[in-house]
């Protein structure tokens, strides 16, 4: 990670480290957790083993999370249930001065997803997904620091920044975004509808995703905007395939949001593509690369477009569930999240 843009005022010495707390956000963790997995295990779900390897991942930067950027296109095997429970974290420090814009961001933020897939037939298929959010010093600094260390990275604004680990403050002058204390809330719902098309051994899907409001915790959490998406995906099909893939392109329209709606971009453009290798019947890897527009007219480029690469490896068991582990880069650095681990289990 490059140097900050930031000037030197108001920093800690370098290498300053926030109190960690990890005992605490397990305890978040395992509350939000077990009643999830209890609601996912009394409905008779099934995933779809011939469906691409999407990864159930965003940008999880709260700029553009709390507004309705889609997750990856549902799947499920026909007339049967599908049920995504993912628990991840979520790490960046960083600092800008462009102009009249400033932003200090220094936040983990945790969250707990569910997501509740329905097929109806062979063609259509409905999925609602909801999230607990919280924003907190978490636990991942310092592991991230001997990492970038032992590797010979440089940490950029890391230990740098004066900040207690939950701090994010904007200005422009006319606008203000603040956040300096523990947080959490519920994060918006969103819902998808998607049309199936077979052609041989691939597939397209048709698609619409509503991303409507739930909290009024903090416009980070939720921008109680109405956001409506459009999108057009093909994917793999085949379940013999040792490559199963997936790509997919779209438009999101923006409601009436009311974070930073004087800089808030109408249209939001959405790409991803997706590719997976079966190594052993059971056992794949899956790299997502996922890109959408600016979400807001401004100059710094945490706020600008961005692009991120998800890893992961996931293990299927004979009776059909999955378990599924990876971690998320910012494909172009600072402008997305710097680093999340995220571990998800499908039923």
């Amino acid at each position: 990670m490059p140097a900050s843009d930031a000037g030197p005022a108001g920093r800690a010495p370098h290498g300053a480290r926030s109190t960690k707390r990890p005992a605490q956000a397990g305890r978040f963790a395992v509350r939000l957790a077990l009643p999830a997995l209890l609601a996912a295990a009394a409905l008779p779900a099934a995933a779809d083993p011939a469906a691409a390897p999407w990864l159930p991942y965003r940008d999880a930067n709260p700029f553009v999370a709390a507004g309705g950027l889609p997750f990856a296109p549902p799947a499920a095997a026909p007339d049967r249930w599908r049920v995504d429970v993912l628990l991840q974290a979520s790490n960046t420090e960083l600092a800008f001065d462009r102009g009249a814009e400033h932003l200090v961001y220094d936040a983990e933020i945790h969250e707990l997803r569910v997501a509740v897939t329905r097929a109806l037939g062979e063609r259509w298929l409905l999925r609602a997904s909801l999230g607990a959010v919280r924003f907190d010093r978490g636990f991942l600094d310092g592991f991230i620091e001997d990492f970038h260390r032992a590797f010979g990275f440089g940490n950029g604004d890391r230990g740098r920044l004066g900040t207690d680990g939950h701090a994010i403050r904007y200005d422009d002058g006319r606008e203000r975004v603040l956040l300096d204390r523990s947080q959490r809330g519920i994060a918006p719902l969103m819902l998808d509808l998607a049309w199936r098309m077979p052609a041989g051994n691939h597939e397209w899907l048709a698609g619409a995703t509503l991303k409507l409001p739930t909290s009024h915790a903090h416009p980070l959490i939720d921008d109680r905007a109405t956001d409506v998406s459009l999108w057009l995906a093909a994917q793999s099909a085949d379940a013999a395939t040792r490559l199963p893939w997936g790509a997919r392109v779209g438009v999101m329209q923006r409601g009436n949001t009311r974070l930073l709606p004087g800089r808030a971009e109408d249209r939001v453009p959405f790409a991803d593509a997706a590719l997976g290798y079966v190594l052993h019947p059971g056992w794949d890897v899956a790299a997502q690369l996922q890109w959408h527009g600016a979400p807001y007219d401004s100059e710094i480029p945490f706020l600008a477009c961005a692009a991120t690469l998800t890893l992961s490896t996931g293990w299927r068991a004979a009776s059909g569930w999955m378990l599924r582990a990876g971690l998320v880069e910012d494909a172009i650095p600072r402008h997305a999240q710097d680093v999340t681990f995220f571990v998800g289990l499908t039923l």
